[in-house]
């Protein structure tokens, strides 16, 4: 069988460039690439339009939009990056599930609208848009917390 991997990654590069000729902002850019990942089957340790878990979904949005190549955990997104408090509709956002000891054990990026795209091994269509609702039902053992990204750090 055919690895893909390295044309999925060149195709959603070439995306966000497209997107910000286009004058698309860096939000409206990260829910976009986002949404890609639409139907993606989830694969541990992935991170491409063809396969990918969830933070690998929201590390290959961000290094799509940002032009990097950084590939971390839940925890680490939660700890490193997504780091301030939300306090409006604006910024590039995710909301991470937490276990008891504190540690992120489950992302979803925003991908605008009240959604969020839910990259998981339990959807049994791959990644899925879902509201915070539907989401914390889902992770109901898991204190959820919604954060925005601190571009500067990622970038």
């Amino acid at each position: 069988m055919e690895d893909f991997s390295k044309e999925a990654e060149r195709n959603l590069a070439n995306y966000a460039r497209l997107l910000e000729e286009q004058g698309c902002s860096k939000e409206e850019s990260f829910q976009l690439l986002l949404a890609e990942f639409n139907g993606t089957p989830y694969a541990w340790g992935e991170e491409t339009t063809e396969a990918s878990d969830c933070s690998g979904t929201v590390c290959a949005a961000l290094n799509a939009l940002f032009s990097t190549d950084i590939r971390v955990t839940a925890d680490d997104l939660f700890r490193l990056y997504f780091t301030l408090a939300v306090e409006s509709e604006d910024g590039i956002q995710a909301v991470f599930f937490l276990n008891r000891e504190g540690r992120a054990v489950h992302i979803a990026g925003c991908i605008g609208n009240g959604l969020f795209l839910n990259e998981s091994s339990i959807e049994e269509f791959g990644g899925t848009p879902r509201t915070l609702d539907e989401l914390e039902t889902m992770y109901c053992q898991f204190m959820c917390i919604r954060r925005q990204l601190k571009e500067d750090e990622w970038a």
